[in-house]
């Protein structure tokens, strides 16, 4: 009994320092990750005091017209997963997002199979694309 006491005695000092190299490494690896995040931020900050880019409302004018694709291209294929006939819906059926109201959908395809349409701005340019895949 007291051989295990005296044992663990001894070895108790081994024990703190092994775990004080291991806590200094994990110290040292965290703190040279974090001077690297505090890098990364510098230069995003940099960049962001450089003011908006100069093409801000054609990012949002994107943006807006991949959510509106997103949204109708998802209503239309509830509509097929639904439908007993696993067909899409008819021009008169189709209820088109909020997210569309706003925006120009050109249809290049559409069937009861499949459809492709595009969202363009007003000037006809193509923002957004989507199709069935079994559509062009």
């Amino acid at each position: 009994m007291i051989r295990r006491a005296l044992l663990l005695l001894l070895l108790a000092p081994l024990l703190g320092g092994c775990q004080d190299r291991e806590a200094r490494a994990q110290n040292a690896d965290l703190t040279r990750r974090v001077e690297a995040l505090e890098r990364q931020l510098s230069a995003v900050q940099a960049t962001q005091q450089s003011g908006l880019p100069t093409d801000a409302g054609r990012v949002t004018a994107r943006a807006a017209a991949q959510n509106c694709a997103n949204s109708l291209t998802r209503t239309l294929e509830t509509y097929r997963q639904n439908s007993l006939d696993r067909r899409y819906p008819a021009p008169a059926q189709l209820e088109v997002p909020d997210a569309c109201v706003d925006q120009r959908v050109n249809w290049l395809t559409r069937s009861a199979d499949a459809y492709t349409f595009t969202v363009t701005d007003a000037a006809g340019r193509e923002l957004a694309r989507q199709g069935s895949q079994d559509g062009p």
